[in-house]
């Protein structure tokens, strides 16, 4: 692409005339530090404090949302909105590799498991691209595709909401061949005022959608698009959760043993969605079922260790109220249990709601083995903490042997201390 095609794509002004008005705009960074001979550096944030440090770095071109003037002859594209600069580039690479499938996965929960099981069940046939850990919005996006090329045989990418229309921007921009939501819970409600809006928010990723649709989820059941697939064709039966999250999966007439390795029933939606999907891109069913069985959990996701004389289940990533009634339930099959919860975020209006409603979830647990921090779990019954640091003081007082202790809430309340503290005893 060429200077002037660019400045047009993002509807942009150019502040300087730069050395070379010709340059040839290959590739794109977000990050000054990756920058490399060629790239060309898009400003995001306060990343305008790092533009100097991108060209040193060997960028051709920089796009600002900031009226910046340098001595650097290089060109330096000023425009009104970097992120739809930002959704016109991302267009513009799907565009170059439209070939390419891509699948798109979003949910209220589930939605990186889902990718993760679903690459990890993909990867060994394909070159497979996918965006790390949690990076969901535009600009984990723009991060993910700016690493497209010719070489890949496939893309997945979880998207991630907190208001309307996010989802449908990326959704349009990426134009996935597949799709798939997990599920529609209570996630970020605070934001969304309803349940309703919630899946219509998730349904935004059909507006760019090609091909399918898939879901499983009891919550989508009246869901409806012109080509959905609702896993029908797969039928789960004798569920039991121990160490493992094992059923048996019925699929054209033969049964398969699944030994999920993470322990929660709540994961099964997220199993069906990738075992429907895997099998568009690979014949042999046993293998897949191999590859769904040897998938370990994903970091700080019911991620379950045996520290010496007690378990911890490590669930910190985040939390819902969906989220958090698998991982009780399965933690009510131990004999000694502790539970250590922080606030659910995000929930708006229906925060003192939700958060009564866990005290349904905690029956059976002794009120002195539900230890709670932050100002919304008032409203929860069990011992209650000002800081982490408080609970981790009492912690140190206990006697934990053959205890399992739940460490559960939402990433704001950085439970994952709690849990270092737990596994260095």
């Amino acid at each position: 692409m060429k200077l002037l095609d660019l400045i047009k794509l993002v509807d942009g002004k150019l502040l300087n005339i730069p050395e070379n008005i010709n340059v040839d705009i290959t590739s794109f960074k977000l990050d000054s530090r990756k920058v490399v001979s060629n790239d060309t550096f898009i400003a995001i944030n306060n990343g305008y404090l790092y533009i100097e440090d991108a060209i040193k770095a060997g960028a051709v071109c920089v796009i600002t949302d900031k009226n910046i003037h340098l001595k650097a002859k290089i060109c330096i594209i000023k425009v009104d909105d970097i992120k739809n600069a930002i959704l016109e580039i991302i267009a513009l690479i799907r565009d170059t590799y439209k070939y390419i499938p891509l699948i798109t996965i979003t949910g209220s929960v589930g939605k990186t498991s889902t990718k993760e099981l679903l690459s990890f069940i993909l990867k060994n046939d394909y070159h497979l691209l996918n965006n790390e850990g949690n990076k969901n919005n535009y600009i984990g996006v723009m991060d993910t595709l700016s690493k497209l090329n010719s070489t890949y045989d496939l893309v997945i990418l979880e998207l991630g909401m907190n208001h309307m229309n996010e989802i449908s921007e990326l959704s349009k921009a990426i134009r996935p061949k597949y799709a798939a939501i997990t599920n529609v819970g209570t996630s970020h409600i605070g934001n969304l005022g309803s349940i309703k809006n919630i899946l219509k928010a998730k349904m935004e990723i059909t507006d760019g959608l090609l091909s399918t649709l898939f879901v499983s989820h009891k919550s989508l059941k009246k869901v409806k698009y012109h080509n959905i697939n609702r896993c029908k064709d797969v039928k789960v039966s004798h569920i039991k959760v121990s160490d493992k999250l094992s059923f048996k999966l019925k699929y054209h007439k033969k049964i398969y043993q699944i030994n999920y390795n993470i322990p929660n029933r709540e994961y099964i939606t997220n199993i069906l969605i990738a075992f429907e999907i895997a099998t568009y891109f690979i014949f042999d069913i046993d293998y897949i079922i191999e590859r769904i069985n040897n998938f370990e959990p994903v970091h700080s996701r019911m991620e379950i260790t045996n520290v010496g004389k007690y378990k911890v289940i490590d669930d910190t990533y985040n939390s819902s109220y969906e989220s958090l009634k698998g991982a009780i339930n399965y933690l009510k099959k131990s004999k000694n249990k502790l539970v250590i919860l922080g606030d659910i975020k995000e929930l708006g209006i229906y925060n003192i709601k939700i958060h009564k409603k866990i005290n349904k979830l905690l029956k059976g647990i002794k009120k002195e083995n539900i230890l709670l921090v932050g100002s919304d779990t008032i409203y929860i019954k069990g011992i209650h903490f000002k800081r982490n640091e408080d609970i981790i003081s009492y912690l140190e007082k206990l006697n934990l042997t053959n205890y399992t202790i739940l460490v559960k809430g939402s990433r704001l309340m950085h439970m994952e201390d709690i849990v270092k503290f737990l596994k260095k005893i």
